[in-house]
């Protein structure tokens, strides 16, 4: 079947990983448990470096990732209020990527 991130994935794995297919679902533990050793600020600076590091190589995979991360935040966002102030922060991070603001505007 056709996961929500696009990718073909098993009927019951989806169903069992939040709609996602196995890469995505990979990236997303890899991201928690980055957040329980590490912290907060340490998790938002890692995430922004690897997405700029990488985002010419697949830009539909980063897409992709990025979309997932902003969904998953913005239901956190209502889900978990105590972390409303790092939410915020990645949340802002992740909409920088996907529209990325003209410095030359801004003067």
């Amino acid at each position: 079947m056709k996961a929500k991130c696009g990718h073909f994935v098993e009927k019951s794995f989806a169903q069992t990983h939040d709609g996602l297919c196995r890469q995505c679902h990979s990236n997303f533990a890899f991201l928690v448990d980055l957040e329980d050793k590490y912290g907060d600020d340490a998790l938002i600076e890692y995430w922004y470096a690897m997405i700029l590091a990488n985002i010419t190589e697949d830009r539909e995979r980063t897409g992709c990732f990025i979309e997932h991360l902003v969904e998953f935040y913005q239901r956190n966002l209502i889900e978990v209020p105590r972390k409303e102030n790092y939410i915020r922060k990645m949340l802002y991070m992740l909409h920088s990527l996907q529209e990325p603001s003209n410095i030359e505007s801004l003067r």
